[in-house]
């Protein structure tokens, strides 16, 4: 199959009409609903104003005429959220990674990166009053399965000694702080054919100031 049309970087006209074009005939909704999610997706990646906004649209048809689909239906909430944080709207931002969470916590085989985009937002933007229910999230076993590669455990670990010092916790801050540290300086994951899969290639200078500040 050939999977470009569902993974473009532009979107001209002609690029639209050809994606929809190729949609419609698409039998199956599941696929389509993962076609319109794959190509929201990749134009969000681009990191373009346009490609935003088109993006935005592709995952608002997706909610809306395809809101019987459970299986991409948190990706685009946490999709919509990476949007809004591009946009510098961190409140609707974290409100879209909110949602995905509470839909995972109702259907749990559906899962994004929202529970950690969320934790990482409510804490860059020092929402204190939520750092109970930022813990708890984090404790939960289906998200802590997901802690395979080195920056997802160096972001989940900051985050917690973060919460830990404004609990006036410093052991736990100074043990969670020891091991965001640990996993910033892995080279590689632990899968043996993609070696420099979610390793850290550059480390987020505002965790790292905030984690040090739990040290004080």
């Amino acid at each position: 199959m050939d999977r470009s049309w569902f993974r473009r970087q532009t979107w001209t006209k002609e690029d639209e009409r050809e994606f929809f074009s190729k949609l419609q005939k698409v039998r199956n909704k599941d696929m389509q609903v993962q076609y319109l999610s794959i190509q929201a997706g990749t134009l969000a990646w681009e990191k373009n104003v346009d490609l935003m906004k088109v993006a935005e649209s592709l995952l608002n048809k997706l909610l809306n005429e395809y809101s019987e689909n459970n299986i991409y239906r948190s990706n685009a909430l946490n999709v919509l959220g990476d949007i809004y944080i591009f946009r510098e709207d961190y409140k609707t931002a974290i409100d879209y990674y909110k949602q995905a969470v509470d839909y995972e916590e109702r259907f749990p085989n559906s899962i994004s990166n929202a529970y950690l985009n969320y934790s990482e937002w409510v804490i860059k933007t020092k929402q204190t009053y939520l750092y109970e229910e930022v813990e708890k999230i984090l404790s939960k076993e289906r998200y802590s399965a997901c802690l395979i590669f080195p920056i997802s455990k160096y972001k989940v670990y900051s985050i917690l000694s973060i919460i830990s010092k404004y609990k006036g916790e410093p052991d736990k801050a100074n043990y969670y702080a020891k091991l965001a540290e640990e996993n910033a300086i892995v080279f590689s994951s632990e899968l043996n054919s993609h070696k420099s899969l979610g390793v850290i290639k550059e480390r987020d200078k505002t965790l790292d100031i905030l984690v040090q500040k739990s040290l004080i």
